[in-house]
């Protein structure tokens, strides 16, 4: 197994893998875990359709053609397979509000989106769909581990992003692992599959996302694109196309193209079957880059363990790390629907004046309310005096800590709070967001009593003869104007 002309290929080794795997070789904490991704991305779905992306996306899917395939919140009706793969992966991803891994990527929306699509198309059961979002996200994580973080490392000290970077490879990878699992494919075609879709996956952009400060909503990489890419490669294959099947292999492997100099190989087939990359998902309490959660979480705390009226803050300092210090991070009137997920004291405004955290933080008519621009003018932002020293905590090529704090000045006092894990963390206790949690996040983006019945039937998943109870949340009449929006 895993071999080929002779030689270990870790490309063969994935797909010899994860075309046999059962839901009985998956751990149940794993499992759990899995159905955690699935329940956030389906309520950012159901958010981010009520953002300016979710009309952009679904006009974008009709494009595919017509189907009655796929549901996506707030269309007509369902869609073609890939519009609906394209439009609910563009949309989960909308408000940066998804699941990260420790690299700096979000790709659960690619493993999600593509289950849920194939397994209404198909008729598959739960269990079914549970097996194909852990393939997904496996073959994601793998491939992102081993391109490694979004950053640059000079003498052991984290000096920004390098040249060239992207997340889109992972994202595609994800949504093949998802598709080839879905669809039953053996483990040569399986290969197929991840060669078709790494040589379709975009470019490594990421340094054009990077240098600009006015961010447009195709973000760092277009979810929904990768999505149809990673999709599309296990159609393409189990219908006979032909591709690059040993794509992660050797030295001009995938990592090579997406600018990686030294990819440690090891990372992609290390301990197959008992480390799970399930197990280092990260989750985000506020829709904002997981690089700004840091500051967020140091702030949260002190003004937890310290109320303070907003209107008796004098100053707020951010104490951030060099991969959230550029213009588009101390930008204090972010113009666009992305840059407000990027803008620190955009941010601090919506997490000091208590917007519930969701697309009230990215509405223009929240962001130009008066009591909000005058909390921006109070935040600045400055190097952590330990920001740039978390590349000594990688694990695994992952990014582990990433110091962050914050200093208020509020009635004659002045307050100081920092940390190392932000909120979201699996690494600790008091970071870890336990299940009540997610369900208090789902339900608050979600925002109708359809909420609870995609909980329950989440949580018995591998019970279910199809996926008609999760999509149910989706087909829902969308909440109205929040309390917060109608306020401002």
């Amino acid at each position: 197994m895993g071999v080929r002309d002779g030689e270990a290929s870790p490309t063969a080794m994935l797909a010899d893998h994860l075309s046999a795997l059962t839901l009985d070789a998956v751990p149940p904490q794993v499992r759990h875990e899995a159905k955690r991704v699935l329940l956030d991305t389906l309520g950012c779905l159901a958010a981010g359709a009520r953002t300016e992306v979710g009309p952009i996306a679904r006009s974008l899917g009709a494009l595919y053609g017509n189907g009655d395939a796929v549901t996506v919140p707030a269309a007509p009706g369902r869609m073609s397979l890939l519009g609906g793969l394209y439009a609910n992966g563009r949309i989960a991803n909308a408000m940066d509000f998804d699941e990260t891994f420790p690299v700096g990527a979000h790709f659960g929306v690619a493993a999600v989106t593509t289950a849920l699509a194939l397994a209404e198309r198909d008729g598959l059961s739960g269990a079914e769909t549970l097996l194909a979002l852990v393939a997904g996200y496996e073959l994601g994580g793998r491939v992102a581990s081993w391109i490694g973080p979004v950053a640059q490392v000079e003498g052991g000290r984290v000096t920004g992003f390098p040249l060239v970077w992207g997340v889109a490879a992972p994202v595609a990878m994800a949504a093949a692992g998802a598709a080839s699992r879905a669809l039953g494919l053996g483990p040569a075609l399986f290969a197929e599959a991840i060669g078709l879709a790494g040589s379709n996956a975009p470019l490594p952009a990421g340094a054009q996302w990077s240098n600009a400060v006015d961010l447009p909503n195709c973000k760092y990489c277009d979810a929904g694109w990768c999505a149809v890419a990673g999709a599309f490669g296990a159609l393409s294959a189990a219908a006979g196309s032909t591709g690059f099947p040993r794509i992660l292999d050797g030295a001009h492997g995938l990592a090579s193209m997406c600018g990686v100099a030294h990819a440690d190989a090891s990372l992609l087939i290390d301990r197959l079957g008992s480390r799970w990359m399930l197990s280092d998902v990260t989750y985000k309490p506020w829709p904002t880059c997981r690089f700004t959660h840091y500051p967020l979480t140091a702030l949260a705390r002190l003004l937890a363990a310290e109320p303070i009226p907003p209107e008796a803050i004098e100053e707020i300092v951010i104490e951030s790390g060099p991969l959230a210090l550029s213009g588009r991070f101390t930008n204090p009137a972010p113009r666009t629907f992305a840059s407000r997920q990027f803008s620190y004291p955009h941010m601090v405004a919506m997490l000091v004046l208590g917007y519930p955290a969701g697309p009230d933080w990215l509405d223009p008519a929240v962001a130009e309310a008066p009591a909000v621009a005058a909390m921006k003018a109070k935040v600045r932002v400055e190097p952590h005096p330990r920001g740039d020293s978390f590349a000594a905590d990688f694990e695994r090529n992952q990014i582990r800590t990433m110091p962050g704090g914050v200093r208020l000045r509020a009635g004659g006092k002045a307050l100081h709070a920092e940390t190392d894990f932000a909120l979201g963390d699996p690494w600790t206790p008091e970071t870890r967001l336990d299940d009540a949690a997610l369900a208090a996040k789902f339900r608050r983006l979600v925002g109708h009593g359809a909420a609870d019945r995609a909980i329950e039937a989440v949580l018995r998943l591998e019970a279910l003869d199809d996926v008609e109870p999760l999509l149910a949340v989706l087909r829902a009449p969308a909440a109205g104007a929040s309390a917060a929006r109608a306020a401002a």
